[in-house]
């Protein structure tokens, strides 16, 4: 593919210069250090809320180390996916409405190359900061409970992080086939309510990458789980996710520019 390294290391460049570089970080770090205090402090915070009285005839379980690893897996899957969606629905549309692109496109630079390059850069970039988010999380669990397993939430904010990658490509898609920026976001928030509804049937939590949200959960939260409902979903999200790809690439090589 021609261009690419120059591709990608101008994709990596807008990341880093841009409002990007400290948004979804932010949003990260944010939760990772808010939830497992949120989570420890439950009961005080609901008796500073209702009173002592109300706040006691609610039952409470004590809050472990495992609940702070499943807020965080919740959180992302709940509010962070929102970030990821909107930065990757206006990856490319933005640039076609602009006519940045017909001017990148000019020089040797395939259309392939330039919709992978805006795939792999946002990919990584996502992965690198839910990464940090979740050492940030085992941090402040291991100083508020004394213990807690970083293999544990990296392992399940890897299969976020895989679920990332398909709701990515899904929004890049949409970003190539609709001008709108609301319209490729709300087609990218679509297709993560559709995994969400599809992760409640057990046959498709347990084979396709609607189980990346309910195994990464019961990853977290070191519940059981057998090797092919945790292996199933990254394959087959991977693969969607490639599909995805190469379906937003078939579309731009069709479209026609400003």
């Amino acid at each position: 593919m021609n261009a690419m390294r120059p591709l990608l290391l101008l994709r990596t460049r807008e990341v880093v210069r841009t409002w990007r570089v400290w948004v979804l970080p932010a949003v990260l770090v944010f939760l990772a250090t808010t939830g497992p205090v949120i989570t420890r402090f439950t009961k005080e915070i609901l008796a500073g809320a209702l009173g002592s009285g109300e706040a006691g005839a609610i039952i409470l379980a004590d809050p472990t180390a495992a609940d702070a690893a499943g807020r965080w897996i919740s959180d992302i899957s709940q509010l962070a996916v929102f970030v990821v969606v909107v930065m990757a629905a206006g990856a490319i549309n933005s640039e076609v409405r602009s006519g940045v692109a017909s001017l990148m496109l000019v020089k040797p630079a395939s259309r392939t190359a330039y919709v992978v390059s805006h795939a792999i850069v946002l990919v990584l970039f996502v992965a690198v900061s839910a990464l940090i988010g979740a050492v940030a999380s085992w941090a402040v669990t291991r100083l508020l409970w004394g213990d807690g397993g970083l293999g544990t939430v990296l392992g399940a904010t890897g299969m976020w992080i895989v679920l990332a990658a398909v709701l990515i490509t899904a929004s890049m898609l949409a970003s190539v086939a609709f001008d709108a920026l609301a319209a490729a976001a709300g087609i990218g928030i679509g297709a993560y309510f559709l995994l969400i509804l599809a992760g409640t049937l057990p046959r498709l939590a347990e084979y396709t990458p609607a189980g990346l949200i309910p195994t990464s959960s019961a990853i977290a939260t070191g519940a059981p789980v057998d090797d092919a409902a945790m292996w199933w979903p990254v394959i087959t999200g991977v693969i969607l996710a490639a599909v995805l790809l190469a379906s937003a690439v078939l579309v731009f090589r069709r479209k026609e520019l400003r």
